[in-house]
């Protein structure tokens, strides 16, 4: 562990609610080393008080317990401070009590039963959570608006709930597969999910949630927790993955959480080798770009509306995999940057591009070399 996160846990005081004694105890020689103060708590009900009555920075707490549970406990909490890391401890995978978490803004999970290693890895990434509100406190007791500490390490915390499985192999299938994501801002619109399920099967997912600013990046990042938790679920039961399932239950979840006239522009991608087939659903996204082995450019164009809380339907098509050689598919913020010195949009050589380069790094620098200024979130998944 870092010293800078040592030295952090050191200042906090944790709240430890858990029915089972043994459980307890672990936590008190775990953490009574770690964190300045350990609060224990046996029920819901006592956790509430433990926290109305003692200064609290962070929260782990079982879900299934007496009097209250874990997500009542929390909805009280959240009523008193609606930003403290909270950490829900389940053995439980139920699609309602995730949908009922996510809107409570629950942190982070961790599956029964767990390993130290595991505990600490939820634990860092909270803390690091705790850091970026300090941050942001300061900055706005000095009247600061913004400063590139705090610009890096917001980004870093959208890092955390995107998730790219394959960040450092970089290998999907036979592909290279490369991510770039340059928000414009803090508060980005987009999103992406890269997840390998098995060896031979993947899921990309990329969302632009429509408009700027705190509405739709809070959508962007809702739906991505919802997809990764969905997959993770998937991932520990040894379920087969489905397209068709993963869209079914998001929609039932986004019906309760989209504002009426609020929409999401996404790409779903389901890439798998045993069928040698791409099970795709495009929502109102710019067309995927593709190659087979000729010097044509092909296009898999939106096949869906865009998602909204009214939507029910959906259509899944599918391409071969046999032939393709490289893909790309990106957020509208890419081809609608304006070209320098021009009148139009990079929409016009995004095609040509993608047909000269064979890595990200060619493809960047023939799109940089065009788009001078960024005047929109930028995110696209290159294979080659």
């Amino acid at each position: 562990m870092k010293s800078y996160i040592s030295d952090i846990y050191k200042t906090l005081n944790i709240l430890c609610v858990e029915d089972e004694k043994e459980t307890i105890q672990i936590y008190k020689n775990m953490f009574s080393m770690m964190f300045k103060e350990v609060h224990c708590a046996k029920n819901g009900l006592e956790g509430l008080e433990r926290f109305k009555e003692n200064e609290i920075d962070i929260i782990i707490t079982r879900y299934k317990m007496p009097k209250y549970n874990g997500l009542q406990m929390s909805k009280k909490i959240r009523e008193i401070d609606p930003s403290i890391p909270i950490i829900m401890v389940t053995s439980l995978k139920s699609i309602e009590m995730l949908t009922e978490a996510i809107e409570l803004h629950i942190t982070n999970f961790l599956k029964r039963p767990f390993t130290q290693s595991s505990l600490l890895t939820i634990f860092n990434q909270a803390v690091k959570s705790i850091i970026v509100d300090r941050c942001i406190m300061k900055e706005q007791s000095q009247k600061i608006t913004y400063s590139n500490y705090q610009e890096g390490i917001t980004f870093a915390k959208e890092k955390i709930i995107t998730k790219n499985d394959l960040e450092e192999e970089e290998k999907l299938l036979h592909f290279t597969c490369n991510t770039v994501y340059k928000p414009k801002d803090i508060l980005s619109g987009d999103s992406y999910i890269i997840r390998k399920i098995n060896e031979e099967e993947y899921f990309i997912f990329l969302v632009d949630g429509m408009g700027k600013g705190i509405s739709a990046s809070v959508t962007a990042m809702l739906c991505s927790s919802f997809i990764n938790y969905y997959v993770n679920l998937q991932i520990e039961n040894k379920n087969e993955f489905s397209l068709h399932s993963l869209l079914g239950a998001l929609l039932k979840f986004i019906e309760p959480n989209l504002l009426e006239y609020e929409v999401l522009c996404a790409h779903f991608l389901h890439f798998n080798n045993n069928t040698k087939t791409i099970d795709y659903a495009i929502f109102s996204m710019p067309p995927v770009l593709y190659m087979l082995n000729t010097d044509e450019v092909y296009k898999l164009k939106s096949n869906n509306t865009p998602l909204a809380p009214y939507t029910k339907k959906f259509t899944i098509d599918t391409l071969h995999l046999e032939k393709l050689t490289k893909m790309i598919m990106y957020s509208d913020g890419l081809n609608e940057n304006m070209v320098d010195d021009s009148e139009v949009s990079y929409a016009q050589y995004i095609k040509e591009d993608f047909k000269k380069a064979n890595s990200v790094k060619e493809f960047e620098e023939l799109s940089t070399h065009k788009i001078k200024e960024q005047e929109d979130d930028i995110t696209y998944i290159l294979l080659t």
